[in-house]
């Protein structure tokens, strides 16, 4: 499974980034063996993945599945979009979104914006 996130500069609530992280992993399919996670930033979403990524790692490998992070630009994110099965932008109240949640809806995938 391959999933991206985004969020924004001011963005700090991590409960909400997990609870986003839960619903994307919710979608894995047994039989899937890989959850890959490609943060576009900024450097608060990317150390949030990091972590996040850092903690679930023995679980998931318990399981049978490994978890990657990878740290993307917006560009390369747009340019790849179509391989991906799941976005989920993070924001505080009132925070606009990102060009990418629409351009994700665009393409029919599975797009969330947390923005608690």
């Amino acid at each position: 499974m391959i999933v991206g996130v985004q969020g924004t500069p001011n963005f700090n609530n991590y409960n909400i980034f997990l609870r986003a992280m839960a619903v994307a992993l919710s979608e894995l399919k047994n039989e899937e063996k890989e959850f890959y996670l490609y943060s576009v930033g900024p450097g608060n979403i990317n150390d949030m993945a990091m972590e996040f990524v850092n903690l679930s790692e023995r679980g998931m490998k318990s399981r049978g599945k490994s978890i990657k992070l990878f740290r993307v630009t917006p560009q390369w994110l747009e340019e790849n979009i179509d391989s991906f099965d799941h976005f989920a932008f993070v924001a505080n109240p009132k925070e606009r979104v990102s060009n990418l949640v629409s351009l994700s809806k665009s393409k029919n995938i599975n797009t969330n914006v947390y923005n608690f």
